[in-house]
């Protein structure tokens, strides 16, 4: 009875100590042009945005997801954000608007399509 009580205790800690993930309907690639899909772009207009579980790439910053949680449809994202050696934490906001993506990147706001 105390293994099971144990193992049941340990397996709820590790739940609430689990780090929270981008869900499926935000992981992908999106772009603000879908002509952008494809190429590397060098500014948030003409670079895709790439989600994933843990992480974001959009132009030249590659970001760690920190902080995160959820709020119906959008995910608030403390990103721990990587460009030119130097490390910014970043407030980053994805939310789904019916097919596309509304993204606010460090007060930056921009409406993306799911590249194909």
């Amino acid at each position: 009875m105390k293994v099971r009580i144990l193992i049941s205790s340990t397996a709820l800690a590790l739940a609430f100590a689990s780090p929270a993930f981008a869900t499926d309907q935000q992981i992908g690639r999106w772009a603000v042009d879908p002509h952008n899909c494809r190429l590397p772009g060098e500014t948030h207009a003409s670079a895709p945005l790439t989600v994933m579980p843990l992480a974001l790439r959009w132009a030249d910053e590659y970001c760690i997801v920190g902080k995160m949680y959820k709020a119906d449809d959008a995910l608030y994202i403390e990103g721990r954000c990587h460009k030119d050696g130097v490390m910014t934490r970043r407030p980053i906001t994805l939310a789904m608007k019916g097919a596309h993506l509304a993204v606010t990147w460090n007060g930056e706001h921009a409406e993306m399509q799911r590249c194909p």
